[in-house]
C-alpha cells in the first residue's frame, strides 16, 4: 500500500471517474495476494499445453475453473485493508492534523484557518467558483477535516457547573497523540467500509 498511498493527499482529490480506474488496479492486486478463488491473474489459468493433453482432458480441467472475478470487499474486510478512497481520507486527515499541531510547513499552516464562529476545531472551507478548483488540496482537506473531526476527537465532558472547557478531556483537541488519532480514524474508516452490502461496493 506504500506505493498506492504515496502523495495520495495531493492527487487523491481527483474526480471519481479517474479514481475508479486506480481502484480497479487495487482490487486486482488484492485478488492476486489474498484471493481464495483462481482468477485470470494467476499463472494456473495459462498452463494448458495442447500438445501434452488431449482435447477431452483440456475441457475437463477447464470445466472446474471459474472465470468470474472474485468479490474483493470480503477480502478487504478480512485483512483490514482500506480502499483507495479511505486511504485518501486517512492520509489527508493525518497530514492536516500534523500541520495544525506542529505548524509545519508554515506555508500550509498559514492557509488553513479555523472558523472564527466555531469552537469545535472547524476549518474554513475556501470559496471557489470553478468545479476544477474544488479538487485542490486545501479545499478537499478542509472538507475531510470537518467531516471526521467529530469522530476522532473525544467530546469534552461538562464541569459540575455545566460549563464545557475546550481541551479539558483527553484527546479532545490538537494535543491528542498522533497514535491515538491514527487508531481512532482507521477503526472508524474500516467500520464504515464494511457496512452495507457484504459483497458489492
Amino acid at each position: 500500500m506504500s506505493h498506492l498511498s504515496y502523495c495520495i493527499s495531493c492527487w487523491g482529490g481527483i474526480p471519481e471517474y479517474k479514481l475508479s480506474k486506480i481502484f480497479s488496479i487495487q482490487k486486482r492486486c488484492i485478488r492476486m495476494l489474498f484471493g481464495k478463488l483462481p482468477n485470470f491473474d494467476q499463472k494456473e489459468f495459462y498452463m494448458t499445453c495442447a500438445r501434452a493433453r488431449t482435447i477431452e482432458h483440456h475441457i475437463e480441467e477447464l470445466s472446474g475453473k471459474k472465470f468470474d472475478l472474485e468479490h474483493t470487499k470480503p477480502l478487504f474486510k478480512e485483512y483490514s485493508i482500506m480502499s483507495l478512497k479511505n486511504l485518501y481520507h486517512y492520509h489527508t486527515f493525518m497530514e492536516i492534523f500534523k500541520i495544525l499541531k506542529f505548524f509545519v510547513p508554515s506555508a500550509l499552516s498559514g492557509i488553513l484557518n479555523f472558523c472564527p464562529r466555531s469552537t469545535k476545531l472547524t476549518l474554513t472551507v475556501p470559496l471557489v467558483k470553478l468545479d476544477v478548483s474544488q479538487h485542490n488540496f486545501v479545499f478537499m482537506a478542509a472538507k475531510i477535516w470537518n467531516k471526521f473531526k467529530e469522530v476522532v476527537f473525544t467530546k469534552c465532558t461538562p464541569m459540575k457547573s455545566g460549563i464545557i472547557v475546550p481541551g479539558s478531556s483527553k484527546d479532545s483537541d490538537l494535543c491528542a497523540s498522533i497514535v491515538a488519532v491514527k487508531n481512532k480514524l482507521k477503526t472508524y474508516l474500516l467500520a464504515q467500509q464494511g457496512k452495507g452490502d457484504e459483497i458489492k461496493w
